[in-house]
């Protein structure tokens, strides 16, 4: 049936390619890329650099960056395709494990949209922890259901989701949604898979301690650095408020995810039985809140904090199309008839300006109700069913959301001002006011940075240092605890480098005025700011 329709499917190409020729790499990736990169130049070993990251992903992302001595678009392009071979690989490797349980169609029609909406996630979530969990579940849900032997394919299994954890560990919600995937189709293999899954993760951890033993401390100082948590100071009204934007503004960002109420009717009205109809509801349910749950235990609201939301709700919504169309001789009307609606309007309401946005959240969310209402309504009914090209076309338009030029970071929480075009023209500007002030003090000479970490990825100059980005001297601006902390303290030591032959300092980020009195007089004792040189949003001061 959708083999006639498979043309259409090529139209995915143009936004991958746009991806991968133009987007670039969010400002978060950017900061770890750029801290690797500072701190390596120097001598120091991915291991041995705090970015806020586990060791997990900070090796994965430099075993990623394999073009880091080409030219930024070229090198971006290069960690890209990296990121969407792997994609390929593990989207295969889950088609195999659901075949051997599922018709060849639906498993087919599963792992494709499971890729695709990896490979076209907002580009705030690629490559992010959170996405590359995702990565790892995928795979370690094909890996556990693929293999033949019960043994091996747990252990294999176990090692995917391992990495799930360790890449953020508050991504450990991820696999357990991978965990729930494999139950639903071989429980044994389920809990076999998780009985082994706890040992491999904390021996591969105790690993991580071995090669660094820092990390341990990095870890139990990571909380700190959050403030806002609820943990830390109980929770509020203004937490519940939060998350409702977080979630209206992941479904508004991302269409696949305000699909996901009604994929679930249509395969509830497909279900035979009163059990398989409640499981249907509960079980999706159960998954969207063990996400939601880590994303209140870090109370940032970040939009990529629910990067796992999207290929679960592609996975379900591709399920959804492949039983109606089994059933029914083609796509469900209610799912394809909704998707049309926001192919079209999701783009053209994230295309306004920034204001108009910020303005007219409330009436664009309740017609964003409105509309997932009704397909739900629609698909308890609905008995007909559409043509698959008119599916394929609905589809592929819902995908390519995320990745339009004019698709914000967050409808009007977060970053809303950050597009994707905006941020091309950003790093474009970045690169191009550091350029010259970099030529003037060499590339070569070694640097202090009191920047983010996007900006130390666009300098380029070496720091000697395992903070290259100073965090927890940042974050010490404004939460007392952090500076009691002794990588706080091993942070500040950087400052005082005597081979650092000038201070590179974001103002907008880490002001020097916003340092404790001591620390800053250090600072003008050993550079001198007032013959500062400008590079865009950074301060170049040389030393005294």
């Amino acid at each position: 049936m959708f083999r006639r329709a498979s043309w259409a499917w090529l139209l995915l190409l143009v936004p991958l390619a746009l991806t991968i020729a133009w987007t670039g790499l969010n400002h978060d990736v950017r900061f770890v890329l750029g801290t690797l990169q500072t701190a390596g130049r120097a001598g120091l070993a991915p291991s041995e650099v705090f970015v806020h990251r586990p060791m997990a992903y900070r090796l994965v992302l430099a075993a990623g960056d394999a073009g880091s001595a080409l030219p930024l678009p070229v090198r971006e392009a290069v960690v890209r395709i990296l990121a969407l071979v792997a994609v390929l690989l593990v989207s295969l490797l889950l088609r195999a494990g659901l075949r051997r349980y599922r018709p060849a169609r639906e498993a087919t029609v599963v792992a494709a949209a499971t890729g695709v909406a990896l490979a076209l996630a907002p580009n705030w979530d690629f490559l992010q922890p959170e996405w590359l969990a995702a990565v790892f579940a995928t795979g370690g849900v094909g890996a556990a259901l693929r293999i033949p032997r019960l043994v091996p394919a747990t252990v294999a299994g176990g090692v995917f989701l391992a990495l799930a954890v360790l890449v953020k560990y508050t991504t450990a919600p991820t696999a357990l949604v991978a965990l729930g995937v494999v139950a639903v189709l071989d429980r044994r293999r389920a809990v076999l898979t998780g009985v082994l899954g706890v040992p491999i993760c904390l021996g591969l951890f105790g690993l991580t301690v071995l090669i660094e033993p820092r990390e341990w401390r990095w870890l139990g100082e990571l909380s700190s650095l959050n403030g806002g948590s609820p943990l830390r100071r109980g929770w509020a009204l203004s937490d519940a408020q939060a998350l409702a934007g977080t979630m209206l503004n992941e479904a508004m960002v991302v269409p696949a995810v305000a699909l996901l109420p009604v994929s679930v009717a249509v395969l509830v009205r497909l279900a035979a039985g009163r059990r398989a109809r409640l499981a249907w509801l509960l079980l999706p349910a159960a998954a969207v809140l063990v996400v939601l749950a880590a994303v209140v235990l870090q109370g940032q609201w970040f939009q990529y904090h629910l990067a796992a939301l999207v290929p679960f709700a592609a996975a379900l919504g591709a399920l959804a199309v492949a039983r109606w169309s089994a059933e029914h001789g083609g796509p469900s009307r209610a799912l394809v008839l909704a998707a049309i609606a926001l192919g079209i309007g999701a783009p053209i309401v994230s295309a306004a300006t920034t204001e108009w946005r910020l303005a007219h959240g409330t009436p664009v969310y309740a017609a964003l109700t409105v509309l997932v209402v009704a397909g739900v309504l629609l698909a308890a009914r609905d008995r007909g069913r559409t043509w698959p090209v008119v599916a394929v076309l609905a589809a592929s338009a819902v995908f390519a959301v995320p990745v339009w030029p004019s698709a914000p970071y967050s409808f009007d929480g977060i970053h809303p001002d950050y597009t994707n075009s905006e941020r091309v023209a950003a790093a474009d500007l970045d690169e191009r006011l550091i350029a010259p002030v970099r030529a003037r003090i060499g590339a070569g000479t070694p640097v202090v940075y009191l920047a983010f970490g996007d900006m130390a990825y666009f300098f380029g100059n070496s720091a000697h240092c395992r903070y290259p980005a100073p965090v927890f001297v940042q974050r010490g601006t404004y939460i007392p605890a952090v500076r009691e902390l002794e990588s706080y303290r091993e942070n500040l030591d950087c400052l005082e480098h005597a081979d650092a032959g000038y201070l590179v300092v974001q103002p907008s980020w880490l002001a020097l005025d916003r340092l404790p009195a001591e620390v800053a007089a250090g600072v003008h004792r050993r550079f001198d700011c007032e013959r500062a040189m400008p590079a865009g949003q950074l301060t170049v001061c040389p030393r005294r």
